[in-house]
């Protein structure tokens, strides 16, 4: 059996980043040491994980010449702090907000019950459309009788 064959082969490319890093606590570490000394294709991409930390260490530093954080900090410093506006509801208070409230609230009560009234005088119209039952599962109705036979359970 190859030692890539069963899936969730250990060590897998983060444990064997980390092992680079140094960042297992000693009993990892030393499992993920047993098991590279032992199979060959992990100690290849260990050494590829290898060769590429050093690609990025010969990298050259980039630096801006300043440092930035001063700059903004300075920013900061120098803008006039204004203390926030104390909430005013106004004269009337919150009465405009209830009114609004109840009046949506109303105003969607009168609707719902009309669309309520309109399917149970659209019933006799719809009982035409029996052709197409069963109604597929998240289908709209018109009204309760429109989607449902009598004497049978959805």
């Amino acid at each position: 059996m190859t030692a890539h064959s069963t899936p969730g082969h250990t060590p897998d490319l983060p444990q064997l980043s980390a092992y680079l890093d140094g960042e297992l606590e000693t009993r990892a570490q030393q499992r993920v040491a047993a098991h590279l000394a032992t199979c060959p294709v992990c100690a290849a991409r260990f050494a590829q994980l290898q060769a590429l930390s050093a690609s990025f260490q010969t990298l050259p530093e980039e630096s801006l010449g300043f440092d930035l954080a001063g700059v903004i900090e300075g920013r900061l410093a120098s803008t006039p702090r204004r203390p926030a506006p104390p909430h005013r509801a106004g004269p009337l208070g919150w009465w405009p907000v209830a009114v609004g409230a109840a009046l949506s609230i109303t105003v969607g009560l009168f609707m719902g019950s009309a669309l309520v009234t309109a399917s149970a005088v659209a019933t006799p119209r719809m009982t035409a459309m029996r052709v197409f039952d069963p109604m597929p599962p998240g289908s709209l109705c018109i009204g309760f009788e429109a989607c449902y036979v009598k004497g049978i359970t959805p």
